[in-house]
């Protein structure tokens, strides 16, 4: 009987052992499955994280170059003396300027301003004492424009150029008799040395046409200029509108 029992019962043992098995199989793959998904969300997790430092590191690798290329544009276009835009800037500047007052049909104006006795001021008294009146003239006139848009350029040796867009003339001109009156207003000083300074400038300003080039805006204000010397110096002419030309008062030096 005990073996009759055994065998009835033996299809049962057979059958509670494979679904045992089967169980304890599917219970490994489950937690081998578990494992294998946390082991590749760690993965994921840290590429993740190395992406995003590696992002990191390369925004603030661009930026600094960006910032070094900016600075480095700067540099390019600074006069190493004066510290005011260069001739290199001015030529690029009123290119851009006549294009802009072409196309919107703006006055653009152009003050070319020459520092009076120069060559006599390095003659008497040497290159630096000549360099520091150069930076003087240079820091007075940057103080005295108030528009962002409104450009100093050294344009070569003691002679600076102004880019004035949307100035016209009459603009142009109050400008530059503000400028020749602050220069003139007190002496450069030097150690024990006092130089009395002025400046001869001249004004050009028009709408720019359709065959308007940087060499007609330099030459109208330079021949205004030169008038301006001619005629004593320490004063204020506009090209081809001398009858309106700003002359300096009767107590004031030459």
């Amino acid at each position: 009987m005990l073996i009759d029992r055994v065998l009835l019962q033996w299809p049962v043992l057979l059958f509670g052992i494979a679904i045992g098995a089967i169980l304890s199989s599917l219970l490994a793959w489950l937690l081998f499955y578990l494992q294998q998904r946390k082991w590749q969300q760690n993965v994921a997790d840290q590429l993740e994280d190395s992406i995003q430092q590696r992002t990191l590191e390369l925004q603030i690798t661009l930026t600094e170059l960006a910032d070094k290329n900016k600075l480095l544009e700067q540099q390019n276009t600074r006069d190493a003396l004066t510290g005011v835009r260069n001739r290199a800037f001015f030529d690029q500047k009123i290119n851009a300027e006549i294009k802009r007052s072409r196309r919107e049909r703006s006055t653009l104006g152009l003050l070319m301003i020459d520092i009076d006795h120069f060559k006599s001021i390095n003659d008497n008294y040497g290159h630096l004492v000549g360099d520091l009146v150069i930076k003087e003239v240079a820091h007075r006139l940057q103080q005295e424009l108030k528009r962002s848009t409104d450009y100093l350029c050294r344009y070569g040796g003691e002679e600076f150029a102004i880019i004035l867009p949307n100035t016209d003339t009459e603009g142009a001109m109050v400008l530059a008799e503000q400028l020749r009156l602050c220069l003139n207003a007190s002496p450069v000083q030097h150690e024990e040395l006092q130089l009395s300074i002025s400046a001869s400038i001249g004004c050009y300003a028009a709408v720019a046409e359709i065959s308007s080039i940087s060499s007609d805006y330099i030459q109208a204000a330079d021949i205004a200029l030169y008038q301006a010397k001619n005629e004593g110096r320490n004063r204020v002419v506009c090209s081809l509108e001398s009858e309106i030309s700003i002359k300096e008062t009767p107590d004031e030096s030459v």
